[in-house]
């Protein structure tokens, strides 16, 4: 290495300091397009390559995972997917860990002792399907007494079996879409279409309500930081914490709880007063004239938005005139306003700033979905799912009321022992008997959920199964798959696979009607079957699926700009207005709003100055149940505490990272406080990702909480030597009480009343104490 005097570093860092005051002799690393990154360890590619389809989350990133020896050894994101353009967030570069992971179940297990105390025994999948089969074969005369609860952002084979053996009970822990319930509710009644993409590369303007664009969406943040350094957009962010996308807003308001939804119509009321909105899109294209509208949003008046946000009136006026003027611009909302009571209103009323200056399916504005609808492989049992899907807040209650008879339960890709409201009431009905008498869990690891089971049936890990998906993420439909690079380790098979064989063991001759829907050869003629079936497929879809990763071939992306650029290198351009051509989807075609409405919390006017309202949240590392046990993101983030306003902590007497309850109707928690201006003085915020009692070491933080029938032949030194934090979070779902909005029955997370104090004598850090008597209680009360 050549020797560095001090003359020649300080001359060294006198042209670093030049080059990067000119910022246009380099390029910004925000804006190179994603597939030069490096291996965390080796330096070079490995070199089998296969597509994969991330479904960490529902916006399914296409990209590749490579191989060696029969190991995969790393992922990335596709260059040539115009959605993710090469990049993978932290969870879908770290999902690879799962397939070796030392703590994976490989074989089936059965339970051998008494419901939760851990007894297990291996036994063959002969065995496994002989039993299930019987079981379902018992209660086809009751097969509504089956049911399953899914928890998969699509259906991985286990829809399809309720809907083959004729069973009406299916129970949901999501909707198999992007978005919260709520919002997908609200954009359904008005537009007919799920989602809106907010076209935000394109924008000049965004207003963002509650959603944490930068660490939970990466198409979304790919394209808002293009807006942001190519246009110069503004981006104002409306939120109760200052999260990574409010911290790296123009303008962060910290709102108080549930209000958004009255800033909202406030400044709609002024657009309309004021003569700044688009009145031949709303004569046109909705079901109001401009007039009527007008005039049901006078009584919502910047000051009114005031007294309930907190937000000055004159700063909600020279947004909203700012919004209306700028073209174009685009709305994004997200958890922070549909996880309150009245969420689907408050959803809608921030549609309604989109809508009445016109910022609809438009350039920059909020666009209709495009995306191909994946269809079932043909021929398909016909659905038995109501077209409102049933979630599962309300069951554990049910069952225990007896409304809901259960005989079998099936439990795919959901963990409600640990990430349900009140998961300590599931945690009590899922152990007894007497309520629900067998439950079989399809999981590659040992969940709070599993611990619970009858029998554990191992699936595949993410990176192991054959796949195939479509999200609206981009400005054109595409359809990205996954080529598993490495067979399942031990006995774990897909799901898919499994559910096949216990059709055939049901109806071995066709004669129920069964078998006829579970005659694919294996799940690679699962996926082929299901693109063929797709409408706007051709031939060559699925085997250039197989070797580019995704489909259709729009051109090539552009690294100095991320446009596409056909063969003939001009640019491909995107289509909009597309409801110019057959209307919304939509009964009248139009855009179909009821009168605006908003309505204040009672108990949230009602605080004590010991009382705030908890605000539960996501992060980047982390997706909830899911990506515990992956090391790396583990060791990023693995610790939650609770968030809590500076000023309002010392008059409490608390200090930061020390230990205080947090109390709610059904008991208390303890945990460490984080003390931060970063968040609304009478807001506290705790993240659910974390916290675990099970899934595996790196979960628990504890090298010595081995899965049973873990194999020797896997034991990763890097778990058992590196492994050194202590510190596992703490889960405040089982002191979140049930708390369902009238409006669209969904679970109202962020409207928890909780106290906040200082440590009690004896209370120690991760200490849980509920009462499942309290929780029934308030379940008993809300049907009254």
């Amino acid at each position: 290495m050549a020797k560095i005097d001090r003359r020649d570093f300080l001359k060294i860092g006198a042209a670093t300091t030049a080059t990067a005051a000119c910022p246009a002799f380099i390029d910004a690393m925000e804006l190179q397009l994603g597939g030069q990154d490096f291996h965390q360890i080796r330096t070079y590619h490995a070199r089998q390559r296969k597509p994969y389809l991330c479904t960490m989350c529902s916006y399914f990133d296409g990209g590749f995972t490579y191989a060696e020896a029969g190991k995969i050894m790393k992922t990335e994101g596709n260059p040539d997917h115009i959605a993710t353009r090469g990049m993978f967030c932290s969870k879908g570069l770290a999902s690879f860990f799962g397939a070796s992971d030392p703590d994976r179940i490989l074989n089936p297990l059965k339970r051998v002792g008494e419901r939760g105390a851990g007894k297990w025994q291996e036994i063959s999948w002969e065995e496994a399907i002989k039993e299930v089969a019987a079981k379902v074969s018992a209660n086809l005369d009751n097969v509504d007494s089956i049911y399953l609860n899914e928890g998969g952002f699509k259906d991985g084979g286990a829809v399809r079996f309720m809907n083959t053996i004729g069973s009406h009970s299916i129970i949901r822990s999501r909707l198999p879409s992007i978005g919260t319930a709520p919002k997908q509710m609200a954009l359904e009644q008005v537009t007919g279409a799920k989602f809106m993409l907010p076209d935000l590369e394109h924008t000049k303007y965004v207003l963002n309500f509650g959603a944490n664009i930068l660490e939970t969406a990466m198409p979304l943040a790919q394209r808002l930081t293009d807006g942001i350094v190519n246009n110069r957009l503004k981006l104002v962010t409306f939120d109760v914490r200052m999260s990574n996308t409010a911290g790296r807003s123009d303008e962060w308001l910290p709102v108080f709880p549930g209000s958004d939804g009255i800033i909202a119509l406030a400044m709609a009321n002024i657009i309309m007063q004021k003569g700044l909105a688009d009145t031949s899109f709303i004569y046109n294209w909705t079901n109001y004239s401009a007039e009527d509208l007008a005039k049901d949003l006078e009584q919502f008046t910047p000051e009114m938005a005031e007294q309930a946000s907190g937000i000055a009136a004159k700063t909600i006026i020279n947004i909203a005139v700012e919004f209306a003027k700028s073209k174009p611009a685009t709305i994004f909302s997200h958890n922070g306003i549909s996880w309150h009571k009245d969420g689907i209103s408050s959803e809608k009323a921030c549609l309604l700033l989109a809508v009445i200056t016109g910022n609809i399916d438009n350039e920059g504005g909020s666009c209709l979905p495009r995306q191909f609808n994946i269809a079932e492989p043909q021929p398909a049992p016909k659905s038995t799912e109501a077209i409102t899907k049933t979630l599962n807040y309300t069951f554990p209650f049910e069952v225990k009321a007896g409304t809901r008879k259960v005989q079998m339960l099936f439990n795919h890709m959901s963990n409600p022992a640990y990430s349900a409201p009140a998961a300590s009431l599931w945690r009590e009905v899922l152990k007894d008997e007497t309520q629900i008498p067998y439950i079989v869990d399809f999981t590659p690891f040992m969940s709070e959920t599993s611990e619970l089971a009858d029998l554990i049936l191992p699936d595949v890990v993410d990176v192991e199964r054959d796949n195939s998906a479509s999200s609206p993420t981009a400005l054109w439909p595409w359809i990205t798959m996954t080529v598993p690079n490495v067979e399942p380790l031990g006995k774990a098979q897909d799901v898919r696979m499994t559910l096949k064989k216990i059709v055939e063991a049901i109806d071995p001759i066709g004669a129920k009607g069964m078998k006829q829907y579970w005659a694919f050869t294996n799940t690679k003629q699962w996926v082929k079957d299901e693109i063929s079936a797709t409408e706007g497929t051709d031939k060559k879809t699925y085997r250039r699926l197989k070797s580019k990763g995704v489909w259709p071939n729009y051109g090539k992306i552009s690294p100095a700009d991320r446009k596409i650029l056909d063969k003939k290198g001009e640019q491909v351009l995107a289509k909009y207005d597309t409801y110019k051509e057959t209307g919304f989807a939509t009964l009248s075609g139009k855009l179909e709003f009821s009168p605006p409405y908003w309505a204040a919390n009672p108990r949230h006017q009602a605080l004590k100055p010991e009382e705030f309202v908890l605000t539960t949240f996501k992060v980047a590392y982390q997706t909830l149940s899911m990506t515990s046990n992956l090391k790396y993101l583990a060791e990023m983030y693995h610790s939650n505490p609770l968030w809590i306003n500076k000023n309002e902590a010392i008059k409490l007497g608390i200090k930061d990272n020390s230990l205080v309850r947090v109390t709610t109707a059904v008991g208390f928690l303890v945990t460490k406080a984080f003390l931060t201006q970063g968040i609304h003085p009478r807001v506290v915020g705790i993240s659910t990702s974390v916290g675990r009692s099970s899934y595996g070491r790196v979960a628990q933080s504890d090298p010595n909480a081995h899965t049973p029938f873990a194999k020797d032949e896997m034991e990763d030194p890097d778990i058992d030597d590196n492994l050194w934090w202590r510190d596992a979070g703490t889960n405040p779902n089982d002191i979140i009480p049930l708390a369902l909005d009238p409006e669209s029955g969904i679970q109202t997370w962020n409207d928890t009343v909780v106290t906040i104090s200082p440590a009690e004598s004896g209370d120690k850090y991760g200490d849980i104490q509920v009462d499942n008597a309290e929780h029934f209680a308030i379940y008993k009360q809300s049907l009254a």
